[in-house]
């Protein structure tokens, strides 16, 4: 199944720290990042993440204990782990999680 995202920042910690605002999930891989949604991916199922930043489920910054979530920089090609945090992330020592994504599924 493949899934976009959309309305979010998603922050890739390369070594640029390059911001997208759209990522295509298929399977369990990140397959695209970029700027608008590809023609390709008309069809697929849209998920607005409400102006959230996303980020790599484990980095510096945030630790979200599950097993398995190894992902270090959101690419093309990486395990879909990834958790939604708050549009205040910036603001706040804190940032509040609103949604994690193991192997590009939501985890209730």
């Amino acid at each position: 199944m493949t899934t976009v995202f959309t309305n979010a920042n998603f922050i890739s910690l390369n070594e640029g720290n390059d911001i997208y605002s759209v990522m295509v999930i298929n399977g369990k891989e990140i397959v695209y990042l970029g700027y608008n949604t590809p023609i390709c991916y008309d069809d697929a199922r849209v998920v607005d993440l409400n102006g959230g930043y996303v980020i790599p489920l484990i980095n510096d910054m945030v630790y979200y204990d599950i097993t398995h979530a190894r992902c270090t920089v959101l690419k093309e090609g990486e395990r879909a782990d990834f958790i939604v945090l708050d549009k205040n992330v910036l603001k706040e020592k804190s940032p509040q999680i609103l949604e994690v994504y193991i192997k590009g599924k939501k985890k209730v």
